[in-house]
């Protein structure tokens, strides 16, 4: 009677404690399989010593582990120079800038005072949203002036002065901003987003003048330039090739029309002439529809 109640009261932890007694067996015959000796005697018989730790070879003196390379070393602050003050870092104002990402297209508008309020107005309403960037370009403007976009006034009604400040100014500001160039009157009607697709399928690397071809009237300049009524697009290669000589195009060149005498100062300077389509699988050049 006693035993089989001393078997009913065992026979529930009997699994424990084997398991237990089996779990520390295996732990003892794990450690002594896996475990190196971390001592060995000495040849002459004397106390064990203990192995120093191993360092992988390479990273002590010639493939050794040597401690010494590990100790830390302390360096010694040496205070800036009045003489030679640390230069301070200049960070752009935008990362695009800084990581040197242009936009696609600048549209510049030539206007005049007389239609900045109608006409110009009208390109703005049909082809601002298309365009990355529009300004508009005018010798003189009246005290009105539209709401909502960007004038640059140049103070002089003189049609070559007017188109050598245009692309001056243009040039300077944001020659390094975009990548292509068009130019156009205020009284042609642009599909912008036309203008839009084509661009995004050139090749930036080109000098492109693209337009509708037109040849000089008189003189010995050979080639064609751009008729500006339709407007013309410059690529940004070009545009860098021509910005140096520009001063010299505005005391050389004489002409009696704008176009042609950016014309004559691309063809003379950097012998690119207007063409209509791409050399490469014909891009269509023609990017006006007639005047409005």
């Amino acid at each position: 009677m006693r035993v089989s109640m001393l078997l009913s009261l065992v026979r529930p932890v009997g699994p424990v404690v084997i398991g237990v007694s089996l779990g520390f067996t295996l732990s003892l015959l794990s450690i002594s399989w896996v475990e190196e000796p971390c001592s060995e005697p000495k040849e002459d018989g004397g106390i064990p010593v203990r192995k120093p730790n191993s360092v992988p070879a390479g990273l002590g003196a010639e493939g050794e582990g040597n401690p010494q390379d590990f100790e830390p070393r302390i360096v010694p602050y040496k205070a800036a120079s009045p003489q030679n003050p640390a230069k301070k870092t200049v960070r752009s104002r935008y990362i695009s800038t800084e990581l040197g990402i242009r936009e696609r297209l600048f549209v510049g508008v030539l206007t005049s005072k007389t239609t900045l309020n109608t006409l110009a107005v009208a390109v703005n309403r049909t082809m601002g949203h298309h365009v990355d960037k529009v300004l508009y370009f005018t010798g003189t403007r009246s005290r009105k002036i539209p709401h909502g976009m960007y004038i640059v006034t140049h103070g002089d009604e003189r049609p070559i002065w007017n188109m050598y400040q245009t692309v001056k100014y243009v040039f300077e500001h944001y020659g390094s901003e975009y990548d292509w160039f068009y130019f156009v009157q205020d009284d042609a009607y642009t599909e912008g987003d036309r203008i839009k697709s084509l661009v995004d399928h050139l090749s930036i690397d080109s000098d492109l003048y693209m337009g509708r071809p037109e040849e000089f009237i008189g003189g010995d300049t050979e080639g064609r330039y751009c008729y500006g009524g339709f407007g013309y697009l410059l690529s940004r290669s070009l545009v860098i090739k021509l910005q140096p000589h520009l001063e010299n195009c505005r005391n050389d060149i004489v002409s009696a029309r704008p176009d042609e005498w950016l014309g004559r100062c691309i063809i003379d300077y950097v012998a690119v002439n207007c063409v209509d389509e791409h050399e490469v699988g014909g891009t269509p050049g023609d990017f006006s529809r007639g005047k409005i």
